[in-house]
């Protein structure tokens, strides 16, 4: 069976997707992941599955989703695939009208709760129109996944059907030496991930200004990039904030055993975020990196079982500081949060977590012996 999994973002940094991409391709169905390609878009590693990208004249909004649907669409009929695995909402116009003129069926993957999105909160329009495509489209697909049990929740009560939980996490890392001299040495804070709106960098780089020994490393970019790297230099934080920009995956991991701390927070001015669960959790995780999370539920739930995991409990300066100077101070405090990663290392794990996503492909669409063999 050929698959074609359906993205709008530049597939390098899709590591859900990829991780995905690799478990039904190494289970036997033919795997296809077409995404976006970008002005700066860099050449694609070498993939056992097959891979296509989408230019578009329009870079962002409705034009370029627009754009990027249309074009998807008549790709999708020049390459005749057995099944769509829709990510996320933005796919779905091209995917939805795929399947209802050449009744092909589609998966459904939300990584987000996506009308609920900062973006979309200040245009009521736009949020109307994907609410109505979620509504109309959701309900056709073979079965859903979603990122957590919160969102799982959420969206069954939206969209009346239920979404199966394939949380975001890594796969195994072979063993981490970790050098605690050098960690305290650098004394970095460190945040991978998109630097968007509501994900509370600036909030982060403005409490740097209560934390002159300490050094933020930023690795990702964003809708944001360029407001953040004027407030830094307003802020006179040159030599303490250091954007690093996109890092590829396997890079991910070496930036973060560098660290002392690992940093997640996030606004509540977003449904989408509050019940979010961030690859970024897991990645600190396999980077034995103690991190704070933002107070949301389900971090709430993890921090009951993992100790590596310190949450704050709102956005406050002083706050943060705090919990930043402990970990600094209580040296066994540390250690033992850096005992308990190895421990979650091991246990949340994408050769664990990959059960749920093959379960319900081999019950409706089973390979046959042919393929299999």
């Amino acid at each position: 069976m050929r698959i074609n999994i359906l993205v709008t973002n530049d597939i390098r940094f899709d590591q859900r997707m990829i991780r995905i991409a690799y478990t039904l391709h190494k289970s036997g169905y033919q795997i296809q992941m077409t995404g976006r390609k970008k002005k700066n878009s860099a050449p694609l590693s070498d993939y056992p599955f097959q891979t296509h990208l989408i230019h578009c004249f329009f870079t962002k909004g409705m034009a370029f989703y627009l754009e990027f649907n249309l074009r998807l669409f008549i790709y999708l009929i020049k390459c005749r695939t057995s099944l769509i695995y829709a990510v996320d909402l933005d796919t779905m116009p091209a995917s939805y009208l795929y399947h209802l003129v050449f009744s092909i069926p589609f998966v459904f993957d939300s990584h987000e709760y996506f009308t609920e999105v900062p973006e979309l909160q200040k245009h009521p329009v736009k949020k109307k129109i994907w609410e109505i495509l979620g509504k109309i489209s959701i309900p056709a697909a073979t079965f859903s996944f979603t990122v957590s049990e919160s969102l799982a929740v959420q969206l069954k009560q939206k969209y009346k059907v239920p979404f199966i939980t394939l949380r975001n996490v890594p796969s195994k890392k072979s063993p981490v030496m970790i050098d605690l001299n050098q960690r305290r040495e650098r004394r970095w804070i460190y945040y991978q991930g998109m630097l968007n709106e509501g994900r509370g960098i600036a909030f982060l780089i403005q409490t740097m200004v209560l934390l002159p020994s300490w050094t933020l490393i930023l690795a990702g970019d964003g809708d944001e990039i360029i407001e953040l790297k004027q407030l830094v230099k307003q802020l006179g934080l040159n030599k303490q904030v250091i954007f690093k920009g996109m890092i590829e995956p396997g890079e991910l991991t070496e930036l973060g055993k560098m660290a002392w701390i690992g940093i997640n927070l996030l606004e509540k001015n977003s449904l989408s975020y509050y019940y979010s669960l961030a690859n970024k959790t897991f990645d600190y995780m396999q980077a034995r990196l103690p991190a704070i999370h933002i107070d949301f539920p389900e971090y709430r739930l993890l921090a009951k079982e993992n100790k590596c995991i310190l949450l704050l409990e709102k956005m406050d300066s002083s706050l943060l500081v705090e919990l930043i100077e402990n970990a600094w101070r209580d040296t066994k405090w540390y250690e033992s949060m850096l005992s308990d990663t190895e421990k979650a290392a091991a246990t949340y794990i994408w050769e664990e977590e990959e059960k749920k996503l093959l379960a319900p492909f081999l019950f409706h669409f089973p390979l046959s012996r042919d393929t299999l063999q």
